[in-house]
C-alpha cells in the first residue's frame, strides 16, 4: 500500500435509485477512500458497479445517503465545479473522451478550460504526458494511437485537471493484454505518487494488485479487504459467479491435490517470489 491515510472521500449511507424501477440499483454502501489507495471494485454484471463510478464521481446525485469529497457535498450544486477538479471518471471506451485531433491538445483541453494561464497548462500537459509515457506521440492524431495508448491517453487528459481521485470503469475491457498491462501500470504509478485509484474491473488479476478489493453483489457492499483475504472466499466469490485471478486458482487446484501453498498468494509475482525461496532453500 501506498503509505497515505488521508481521507478523500467519504461514502455514507449512499442509496441510488433509477427512475420507474422498484428496487435501488445501490443500496446502504458506508465506506471511506484515501489518498493513494488503489481500489479494485468487482462483482456480477448489474451488481451496481458503474452506478457506483457514477456517484463517487458526483455525476449522479444519491437518492439517500450522501459521496463527501474532501468535505465537498456531491448533492450542493455549488460544489459541482469545485468536484470536477478533485475527482476524474475514465470510461470504458476511450473513444468517448478523446476530444482534439492531435494528443498534445487533447490533453490542453481541460486545464483550457479552466482558464489557467498558458504556461501552466504547458506545464500540466508535459507532466500529463510523462505520466503516462506519451511525450513522444504528442503530435499524434489520437486515431491513430492502439487502443491501450487511447485509454492512457484518456487517463492524461484527466491528469492534466490535476484531480485527487481517478475512477475508472472498466478501463481495460476493450484492450489487448499488452494495453491492459500498459494502463494498470500508469494507474499503480499514479496510486504510488499519491493519486487514489478506484477502478471496476471484471479481470481478477487485475484486482489481484489492488491494495483493497470491494465486493458489490445486487447494489450492497458485500466485502472489502485486502486481496488475499477477498480471493480466500472461495464460495462467496463463486456464489456471486465471479471467478479467481488465475494465481489463487492454481493454488485451489494444487491443494486439491495435496500440494499445500500459502492461501495468501493472489499475483504472480507472489507465487514466484514464493517458489524461488522454496527452491533457493532446496539447495
Amino acid at each position: 500500500m501506498s503509505g497515505h491515510n488521508k481521507l478523500l472521500i467519504k461514502l455514507h449511507n449512499l442509496a441510488y435509485l433509477y427512475p420507474h424501477v422498484p428496487n435501488p440499483v445501490i443500496k446502504d454502501i458506508n465506506n471511506n477512500i484515501n489518498a493513494g489507495e488503489f481500489i479494485a471494485v468487482i462483482g456480477a454484471n448489474g451488481s451496481g458497479k458503474s452506478t457506483l463510478a457514477r456517484l463517487i464521481a458526483g455525476l449522479l446525485i444519491p437518492s439517500s445517503g450522501c459521496v463527501v469529497i474532501n468535505g465537498m457535498d456531491t448533492r450542493l450544486s455549488a460544489n459541482r465545479e469545485e468536484i470536477r477538479r478533485y475527482v476524474g471518471l475514465v470510461m470504458q471506451n476511450p473513444d468517448n473522451q478523446l476530444v482534439a485531433a492531435v494528443v498534445e491538445e487533447d490533453v490542453a483541453f481541460g486545464p483550457e478550460n479552466l482558464c489557467l494561464p498558458s504556461e501552466e497548462v504547458r506545464s500540466r500537459v508535459e507532466d500529463a504526458l510523462n505520466a503516462v509515457g506519451l511525450s513522444r506521440m504528442r503530435e499524434r492524431p489520437p486515431h491513430m494511437l492502439s487502443g491501450g495508448e487511447k485509454q492512457r491517453l484518456a487517463i492524461a487528459g484527466l491528469l492534466a485537471l490535476r484531480p485527487s481521485c481517478l475512477i475508472l470503469d472498466e478501463p481495460t475491457s476493450m484492450l489487448d493484454p499488452v494495453g491492459r498491462q500498459e494502463v494498470i501500470r500508469v494507474l499503480h504509478q499514479l496510486a504510488d505518487a499519491g493519486t487514489a485509484v478506484v477502478m471496476i474491473t471484471h479481470h481478477m488479476d487485475e484486482a489481484a494488485g489492488a491494495d483493497r478489493v470491494w465486493v458489490l453483489g445486487k447494489g450492497s457492499l458485500l466485502a472489502d479487504a485486502e486481496p488475499e483475504v477477498i480471493f480466500g472466499q472461495v464460495d462467496l466469490l463463486h456464489e456471486l459467479g465471479l471467478t479467481l485471478p488465475g494465481t489463487s486458482d492454481l493454488t485451489c487446484r494444487l491443494a486439491e491435490r495435496g500440494v499445500e501453498l500459502p492461501s495468501d498468494l493472489v499475483t504472480m509475482e507472489g507465487m514466484v517470489d514464493y517458489l524461488c525461496r522454496v527452491l533457493k532453500q532446496m539447495d
